[in-house]
């Protein structure tokens, strides 16, 4: 009964953040706008597909979307009401500078292309034409599939902070071009479709210092959705009311939410930040210890003992959930507005660490809201001592900040 009104404030709140951020950043889409718009379609989509008559997926606590569509829109009215822009001019006393950024180029094209070849060459000779479905086609290949999922967009991320757009020359405009060709045609391929994301901060790059065009941006989007809902097609026979259910039903979040709100009324012990903490040491130690158990993983447990772990991903608002009830929601996503400012002033400025954390957070950002904390604490880890070892390096042993 109360979701259709928690909807419709949540739609306004969001386009009225969207049109703020415009207009303050003087005709520039920012992160926090794109975030805003991403957690809105994920989590509310199936919901607006209920509501359509179409199917949505069987594991939603039909019984809790009042009160889950309650923790969707308090999550954006604090990503839409948190003066962020205002929090965001707090200033670092020492920023980090570039002095020979060469050395970094050229390694992170390397890494960029050299190992995607060798594993795309492997999954061709290994799987050919054969019609392998996407577990298949990764059990082929093995663990190294993994690891450049994780590994290539930070390496991507590090390049696109020392080769902005209009420093290319033509030549290695055109270079770059057939690098993301090949990832993408590799994930493409082995039925990956979360590289899509990549599109985002590649758009960031290229318009970094003019605004997007309007028309441009509708258009992107329109191909985007269509896009990533055609990839989507065969993944679940529940929604079969066209491209239309499936597109509004490819977030979790809604099912996630919606069960934990139910353990939680079962009895489910709040963990007091648990997850957290457990997601810090695991970024501080770099995966070599892990306090608890990821909560993707927990959750299909927990779900289902039959089904695969992590089979239905997580939600970033229910981790705060399980962690501090209602009332880690706002908190979360205050800091998750303010992070999203703070960079991309950054970002604005040409400030090295700025640049590189909006590219970061405009692709991990919008894939964990499908997921934990974990992902965002361990790709922060990664990305920075990748960019910052990759410039000690090219400056031969040396990193340079100024007041």
């Amino acid at each position: 009964m109360f979701e259709h009104l928690f909807f419709t404030l949540s739609v306004i709140l969001v386009f009225a953040r969207i049109l703020w951020e415009f207009f303050v950043n003087k005709g520039k889409i920012s992160p926090l706008a794109i975030y805003s718009f991403c957690y809105l379609y994920f989590c509310f989509g199936p919901y607006l597909a209920d509501v359509l008559g179409f199917g949505i997926y069987s594991g939603i606590q039909r019984d809790y979307m009042d009160e889950a569509a309650f923790v969707f829109f308090l999550a954006i009215a604090t990503l839409a009401l948190f003066p962020s822009n205002f929090v965001a001019k707090l200033d670092m006393p020492y920023r980090l500078v570039i002095k020979e950024p060469v050395l970094v180029k050229q390694i992170t094209r390397l890494l960029l292309t050299v190992p995607v070849a060798l594993l795309f060459a492997l999954a061709l000779a290994k799987i050919g034409f054969a019609p392998l479905d996407k577990v298949q086609r990764i059990a082929a290949v093995g663990i190294f599939h993994y690891v450049i999922l994780t590994l290539w967009p930070l390496c991507l991320f590090c390049y696109l902070t020392v080769a902005p757009k209009h420093a290319l020359s033509r030549g290695e405009a055109w270079s770059f071009a057939a690098i993301i060709l090949l990832y993408f045609s590799y994930c493409f391929y082995m039925g990956e479709r979360d590289f899509a994301l990549i599109g985002v901060p590649l758009v960031f790059w290229f318009y970094k210092d003019k605004p997007l065009p309007l028309w441009k941006l509708s258009v992107g989007v329109v191909v985007a959705a269509v896009g990533f809902t055609l990839m989507s097609a065969g993944r679940s026979s529940e929604f079969d009311g066209g491209g239309l259910a499936s597109f509004l039903n490819q977030g979790s979040n809604l099912m996630v939410t919606t069960n934990i709100i139910l353990w939680l009324e079962q009895g489910q012990l709040v963990s007091w930040g648990a997850s957290y903490f457990s997601s810090f040491i695991n970024m501080l130690t770099l995966g070599a210890i892990k306090l608890t158990t990821p909560l993707s993983i927990w959750f299909s447990r927990e779900y289902s003992p039959a089904a695969n772990d992590g089979a239905f991903g997580f939600s970033i608002e229910g981790e705060a959930l399980i962690n501090f009830g209602i009332a880690g929601i706002p908190f979360l996503f205050a800091f998750i507005a303010f992070f999203l400012a703070w960079t991309y002033r950054g970002f604005l400025q040409n400030r090295p660490m700025g640049v590189l954390l909006t590219y970061y957070a405009l692709f991990y950002f919008v894939y964990a809201i499908r997921g934990e904390s974990l992902i965002l604490f361990k790709a922060f880890i990664y990305s920075v001592i990748i960019f910052v070892g990759l410039l000690f390096i090219s400056q031969r042993g040396r990193l340079y900040f100024q007041v």
